[in-house]
């Protein structure tokens, strides 16, 4: 196959993936793809997959777990259009609310947007909507149209000027568009999808779905079924009800909370909780109450221009309760005099449904191992699976245990603290330029950065920080020649990042970011052995822990070029289970003194950049 390609010419690894894919498409499978970063999955996915599409009158989903991911995928589209004079049109979708340019409602957060939003429309009383609508009996400014190759950002930029919505712009435009770049939420959340579907015409049977960073679809979709409310909740709402003169009276509803407590908690800190802890009168008109509330917070922050309406989501939770079955959790939690009633989505099978409805799916990660266990969680009977060794030079890198220290709940201390910190400077001091460091929470990040040597150069996340403070922290970082960045696995920092032009020569992982043990894990676990025989602890828990660990780790190695040195600082990592997924991604480890082993690694490279 000639493959419509943006760059002169694709990388062996990349020729053998989209050969891999197209065929998959071919005979109506699914195919997952395990690829190291920079091997360049999202040029290779879209040129095989849009091929198929083209020939086969299909249309393309890019989905993606975070809209800072759409970029590439539209840039990807752009130049293959570019370099063989086509037309090949594309819609950066995002959620509603990053589209608004009302001021009047996109301050507005969470259930209480959507609502505002839908009563304006349904009311007539939003003109950026009145207008959008109007092109469409018409032209779309083209304006309008070329911004869609530049992605979502422009479009609200275009849209904005010309006084227009632009979700509703983009989502019509999409109607005509053979891929569209979106959120995974688009079509994995229950209250999106089918909705998201209409708006923008079309079905998943006719759609070829490529899911990037997959091994996020589980952990995203479950947290679209989990919600919760808690006894301060109620408060709030009640205040609200009195605030726009209601006579809904929900003071029962926090005594049953309260009662909940009572019962099952007593001294214990967490508990689980059944349908019948709620008293017979809640669970019988829980529809009705539901939808009572929901009236109830869409006047209220229609008429106070409230931000968040705490009664539309215990709105929302009830809908929820309504809808529990063995693959949500309900559990009691008390913090002083609290409590919270969580409903926990354990595993998402309503979701993974969606995979069976396409034509066919392309799930691809840099962590996607093993194979056979996401397609066990997939549930997608008897896929392709390819797995792709790196193209950069493996002298390019060295990868070393730390067996000195771990972050074993056990072992936690403040002499662990102090040690872990004294290893990391050690490291700092071996590597000529910045290093990233990557813990498993905040509690342990705090441990060690309190006793890190005065002097240090550190930039440090913190709990809660938002999206422009961590653009922000990062600019400074990537600016900086001899510095440490702090941060959490799982994060923004450790996902999803391009550390691009080396600007990392070295990553910490210190410890293993294993959940906590809870009774939502060990439900988890529960269930996943009921689902899948004797698999879930690893599928749960280990795993996991360990895939995040590896997705930390893979932020220095960028491009080609790049040379860099990677610490895993916990002797768990030795151990065979863990060391095996280790070498399956990353290659071979090194255990032994880090300063020794790190010392030789940059020798030889300043020895090799003089030859």
């Amino acid at each position: 196959m000639n493959f419509p390609f943006r760059f002169d010419a694709p990388r062996p690894a990349q020729t053998r993936m989209m050969n891999d894919i197209y065929g998959a498409m071919s005979s109506r499978r699914n195919i997952l793809i395990n690829a190291p970063t920079g091997v360049g999955k999202t040029d290779a996915s879209i040129s095989a997959v849009l091929a198929f599409a083209l020939e086969n009158d299909l249309k393309v989903f890019f989905l993606t777990p975070k809209t800072s991911q759409h970029k590439i995928a539209m840039d990807a589209i752009s130049g293959i259009n570019k370099r063989y004079s086509l037309d090949i049109k594309a819609v950066d979708m995002v959620g509603k609310q990053n589209l608004c340019v009302n001021s009047e409602v996109n301050g507005i957060t969470r259930e209480a947007f959507y609502k505002a939003c839908e009563t304006r429309v349904k009311n007539n009383k939003c003109g950026y909507f009145t207008r959008a609508k109007a092109y469409f009996n018409s032209d779309v400014p083209k304006p309008i149209i070329d911004a869609t190759a530049l992605g979502h950002n422009k479009v609200f930029t275009e849209s904005s000027d010309y006084g227009v919505c632009a979700y509703e712009i983009s989502a019509y435009l999409a109607r005509e568009a053979r891929i569209l770049v979106a959120d995974y939420a688009h079509i994995l959340s229950p209250y999106a999808k089918n909705t998201f579907l209409k708006k923008v015409a079309r079905t998943l049977h006719d759609s070829i779905i490529i899911w990037d960073e997959a091994h996020n679809i589980i952990n995203s979709a479950s947290s679209y079924f989990s919600t919760s409310v808690s006894m301060n909740t109620i408060d709030n709402a009640a205040k609200e009800l009195k605030s726009i003169e209601s006579g809904i009276d929900i003071s029962y509803l926090g005594f049953a909370i309260k009662k909940i407590g009572e019962k099952r908690l007593h001294s214990k800190n967490e508990a689980f909780i059944q349908m019948d802890d709620f008293p017979i009168e809640i669970t019988e008109e829980i529809s009705s109450l539901s939808e009572q509330l929901e009236k109830a917070g869409m006047e209220y922050a229609e008429k106070r221009q409230a931000k968040r309406s705490a009664l539309l989501h215990i709105s929302r939770f009830l809908a929820s309760w309504k809808e529990v079955d063995d693959t949500i959790t309900a559990i009691a939690t008390k913090r002083g005099n609290n409590v919270m009633v969580s409903l926990t989505c354990l595993y998402p099978a309503k979701s993974i449904n969606t995979f069976r409805e396409a034509y066919s799916n392309v799930f691809m990660s840099a962590t996607l191992l093993p194979l056979d266990m996401h397609a066990d969680l997939f549930g997608v009977e008897n896929p392709e699976m390819r797995s792709y060794e790196s193209m950069f030079p493996k002298r390019n890198k060295i990868a070393i245990v730390d067996d000195s220290v771990t972050t074993r709940y056990a072992s936690r201390s403040m002499e662990q603290y102090k040690k872990m910190a004294n290893n990391i400077s050690t490291i700092k001091a071996g590597v000529p330029g910045n290093i990233a460091v990557f813990f498993p929470g905040f509690e342990v990040m705090d441990g060690v950065f309190r006793n890190m040597p005065n002097g240090s150069s550190v930039y440090v996340q913190r709990r809660e920080m938002k999206s422009m403070a961590l653009e922000n922290l990062l600019k400074e970082f990537k600016a900086s020649e001899d510095s440490m960045l702090f941060g959490v696995m799982g994060g923004s920092l450790s996902e999803g990042v391009d550390y691009a032009n080396n600007v990392i020569k070295g990553v910490v992982v210190v410890g293993i970011p294993l959940a906590k043990p809870s009774l939502e894990m060990s439900a988890r676990i529960a269930y996943y052995n009921r689902r899948f025989p004797g698999k879930g602890d690893e599928y749960a828990y280990s795993i996991p822990a360990v895939i995040r660990a590896i997705q930390a780790s893979g932020r220095a190695i960028r491009g080609e070029h790049d040379r860099a040195v990677i610490v895993f600082m916990d002797r768990r990592y030795g151990w065979g289970a863990y060391s095996s997924l280790i070498k399956q991604s990353i290659g071979s480890i090194e255990t032994g003194n880090s300063a020794d082993l790190i010392g030789k690694f940059w020798e030889r490279e300043s020895e090799e950049s003089t030859v």
